[in-house]
């Protein structure tokens, strides 16, 4: 039978992994997300990250990633609470490694998703885990950007029946955080067309080849 330090062992293990994902596939990037006339752009900073692990931690944010990510992450520099206790830990983090499917699949989009303690405005979902949103504010709830960032990630099928609308993804562009129009697609339903309102967002030369 594992012991208590075998379960946390595994634990951390899956945080390392997670966060050696996070880096090479979220980080750093932005995500352009389309569905009819709407639209919507994600980025991944590395401080939002330990929201995603269902851990505690004494570190700060940055730290734990950055522990986490070079693997010198200790047992000693975590813990659990009631607030985030084991049981959650161990049931997000398989998610948390497969985090980049919602960014390189189909999804669904849900609108105003309900928790007890907060409504997302906007979250997205493979129906197996679902990722909470939300708006890029300062200390004093000023918007900084447009972007949508991390800040919960939840495995439970009942996500939909706690939104007000959904909607299914049409296109998912990708480009590094350094640039300034989105290049690359990971997600095309081709019987769609890309809407006039991200025009300003994507190369000119690529949506004209999408478009035709």
């Amino acid at each position: 039978m594992a012991t208590k330090t075998d379960k946390k062992n595994a634990i951390r293990l899956d945080i390392m992994d997670s966060a050696v994902i996070y880096s090479s596939q979220l980080a750093g990037k932005n995500f352009l997300y389309v569905y009819g006339d709407d639209f919507f752009e994600v980025s991944f900073p590395v401080d939002h990250f330990l929201h995603l692990t269902g851990v505690e931690t004494r570190l700060s944010a940055n730290d734990f990633y950055k522990n986490a990510k070079k693997r010198i992450l200790t047992n000693s520099q975590f813990y659990f609470s009631g607030r985030h206790p084991y049981a959650n830990a161990r049931k997000k983090l398989p998610c948390l490694k497969k985090l980049p499917e919602l960014t390189s699949e189909m999804v669904c989009i849900l609108k105003d998703m309900k928790t007890v303690t907060i409504t997302y405005k906007l979250s997205v979902t493979n129906l197996e885990f679902t990722l909470g949103l939300t708006e890029n504010l300062d200390n004093y709830g000023k918007k900084i950007n447009n972007l949508f960032l991390p800040m919960t990630l939840r495995v439970e099928d009942s996500s939909v029946k706690k939104s007000a609308d959904g909607a299914i993804v049409d296109f998912i562009f990708i480009k590094d955080g350094s640039e300034s129009r989105y290049r690359n697609l990971l997600v095309n339903d081709e019987s769609k067309h890309i809407p006039d309102s991200v025009r300003h967002l994507i190369d000119e030369s690529f949506y004209g080849s999408l478009s035709k």
